[in-house]
């Protein structure tokens, strides 16, 4: 499947299509993962209009077609006997069809199960499609009348496709894959499911259901934010009305991850589970993610077809090439933001936009780059090409301008941080003389203590205002564990009073952190795993808890604040231990991994555009293609180990939507019998 994948991706995206490995000489062969093996070069590399005939198949039809061109049949050299020693072998089912071709021979054989749920009547007409192109040299058009013809579609006339050429988009279900974004994404993950799907989860162990759910997780968060952009291109362009449905569907899929997130930290806290619970709980959360997918998956097919790139790529790449322009005029203001800050706050203040601008620089770099190709694709008319290019611009733009949002962000937060630190300075610093003025007898005996280290939090506020968003984090901690020593010394009244005076410091403070992290996330997810996502997605929930309680409970709400800010500087820490592994352990990755969703359309490999371009858009192009390969794998469904290792598009390279998975040990086809059929052309 992997060869498959590639050979998909790759026209998508312009990159040079791969094939199988070639079969040794012309004994039946090993397909070696493929949907398509062509060792006579009969297709000439341009195998993946054939591939999409086969995903539309299997979506209509629910039956696979595995196509072979070799250049002469051997050992056995009958064609029926070829084709179905070739189906045995590879241990096809009883779903599974085998076309096999003999170029220079011109023999073919279609190699069918006994029990294949197709009748005598469809095989002829699609015997007869097929052959009727096989005369006339047309070798992919062969393969795709033929799964046209089982599938109950017409097939376009040759002078559509002429002899060998397939230069069109590939087409699955009717609508053109544009290789990037939520079309692309939504199938990959739903092959990917079918391939874990094929064992129940009571025959898994526990260590394969947490790489599972974590992989989901990771998964599941990425659909959603880049589902959340297309859901604001596609409002942009048509209005809210026309996306009324996807916007529940992608609410509701929130919903379902953020309670799949909070299941995953209660297993990650300190308060241990039997393992009984802890199996309960992740399969709890594959079931909850799997539903988000679900919820994505129904919306999917409508809102492809709502954009229809292809034709409306004219159009949109106009509308594109304004938003260029406002975001390259917004440059030089967002410069003048940053260096305002970097005169005014500490470099750890500024960290997390510390490198945005020149990142939004090289993304618009890119931009230019995808919309001049788009360009040049319509002047062609190659709208497929196109569409394809214009998506690849709105993607690298609307993370351009994420990026100077949050430096944006960042000043508004950085101002209220310093406001709020004053008024924590002075609450602090009422809290301590009041504590000195407590007696201290045996009941006070943890006062000292409390007292020195709000002491020591004071003094750390006041001699590093320059980062007033930590100060206030260490003021409010000191503030809070001074508090709690007052518990049964002071009245309850008091102990209210002073957590609602607190509170709105410490809410501040957790939003702050919360907002800062989750753009620092959301703009680097290519290279950041499930740890820092559960822990930012928990503190979320204790930050909405915080707030439901501020008027009723504000001694609870405090608590409920201080720990989403603890959880959200812990997300920032692990967010930035990911990413900086991933940059400087797959500068490889990010050439090809991390960019494998630019295609052409950005710098190669080890170039600065690639290290700049790599993590940053590798999540949100394609499913963050090659930057899991080093995370998580999965299982061929030939018997064999992952294909994710080492292929130069990563585990996780943009597909069609099939979610075919082939199965060894299938229905055997009796040699020379059954209802397989062929014969000279």
């Amino acid at each position: 499947m992997k060869a498959r994948l590639v050979a998909v991706l790759a026209l998508a995206l312009g990159l040079s299509v791969l094939t199988a490995a070639p079969a040794l000489a012309d004994d039946p062969v090993s397909l070696d993962g493929a949907y398509v093996l062509d060792s006579a070069g009969a297709l000439d590399g341009n195998d993946a209009e054939v591939v999409a005939a086969l995903d539309s198949l299997y979506e209509r039809a629910g039956i696979q077609l595995f196509v072979v061109y070799v250049d002469e049949f051997t050992n056995p050299n009958t064609p029926i006997d070829w084709a179905d020693a070739t189906a045995n072998a590879n241990g096809l089912g009883d779903d599974d069809l085998l076309l096999a071709v003999a170029v220079s021979q011109r023999q073919y054989a279609l190699s069918v199960a006994p029990d294949a749920p197709v009748t005598d009547a469809q095989l002829d007409a699609a015997e007869s499609a097929i052959e009727a192109q096989l005369r006339d040299d047309n070798w992919g058009q062969a393969a795709i009348a033929g799964a046209n013809s089982l599938a109950g579609v017409a097939s376009p006339s040759p002078a559509d496709s002429p002899g060998n050429g397939i230069s069109v988009l590939p087409i699955v279900g009717g609508v053109a894959v544009v290789g990037v974004g939520a079309f692309a994404f939504y199938r990959l993950r739903r092959r990917n499911r079918a391939v874990d799907g094929d064992t129940p989860v009571e025959g898994v162990s526990q260590e394969e259901l947490n790489r599972r759910a974590g992989s989901a997780l990771v998964d599941l968060d990425d659909a959603l934010k880049t589902s959340e952009q297309e859901l604001g291109f596609a409002i942009a362009q048509f209005g809210s009305a026309a996306t009324t449905d996807f916007e529940a569907s992608l609410a509701q899929a929130t919903e379902a991850v953020a309670q799949a997130f909070g299941l995953r930290q209660k297993l990650d806290d300190s308060e241990p589970e039997t393992a009984e619970q802890k199996r309960a709980m992740t399969i709890q959360i594959i079931e909850l993610c799997e539903q988000a997918d679900e919820l994505l998956d129904a919306q999917a097919d409508a809102f492809d077809q709502l954009r229809q790139l292809e034709t409306n790529a004219p159009a949109a790449l106009a509308e594109t090439a304004t938003l260029i322009a406002t975001a390259s005029n917004r440059i030089p203001d967002v410069e003048r933001a940053f260096a305002a800050l970097n005169s005014s706050y500490s470099p750890a203040a500024l960290n997390s936009v510390a490198d945005n601008v020149e990142r939004a620089r090289a993304l618009l770099a890119a931009v230019i780059e995808s919309s001049t190709a788009a360009s040049t694709a319509i002047d062609a008319q190659k709208l497929g090409e196109a569409a394809v290019a214009v998506r690849t611009a709105q993607a690298q733009l609307g993370q351009s301008i994420q990026l100077m949002d949050a430096v944006d962000s960042l000043t508004a937060e950085l101002a209220s941080a310093e406001i709020m630190l004053a008024a924590a300075i002075t609450d602090t610093t009422g809290d301590i003389a009041a504590a000195h003025a407590l007696s201290h007898d045996e009941t006070a005996a943890a006062l000292p203590s409390a007292i020195a280290a709000a002491e020591a939090a004071l003094a750390f506020a006041q001699s590093n205002s320059s980062d007033p968003i930590a100060s206030l984090s260490a003021v409010g901690d000191a503030n809070a564990a001074l508090e709690t020593v007052f518990v049964g010394v002071r009245d309850q009244q008091r102990v209210v009073a002073q957590a609602a005076t607190q509170l709105t410091a410490a809410l501040a403070a957790a939003q702050s952190r919360i907002t800062t992290t989750a753009q620092f996330i959301t703009t680097r997810r290519g290279g950041v795993g499930s740890e820092a996502r559960t822990r930012i997605s928990e503190a979320d929930r204790q930050v909405k808890q915080a707030l439901a309680l501020q008027s009723s409970d504000p001694v609870t709400a405090l608590t409920h604040a201080r720990q989403a800010d603890q959880l959200a500087a812990t997300a920032y820490e692990l967010a930035q231990r990911d990413v900086s592994q991933f940059s400087s352990g797959g500068s490889a990755g990010a050439g090809m991994g991390g960019l494998g969703g630019l295609g052409g359309f950005s710098g190669g490999s080890g170039s600065t555009g690639g290290d700049l371009l790599g993590g940053l858009i590798g999540g949100l192009i394609g499913g963050s293609l090659g930057s899991r390969s080093s995370r998580s794998s999965r299982s061929s469904p030939w018997g064999g180990s992952s294909w994710g290792g080492s292929g130069s598009s990563g585990s996780r390279s943009g597909s069609s939507r099939s979610g075919r998975s082939s199965r060894s040990g299938g229905t055997s086809r009796r040699s020379g019998g059954g209802r397989s059929r062929g014969g000279r052309f």
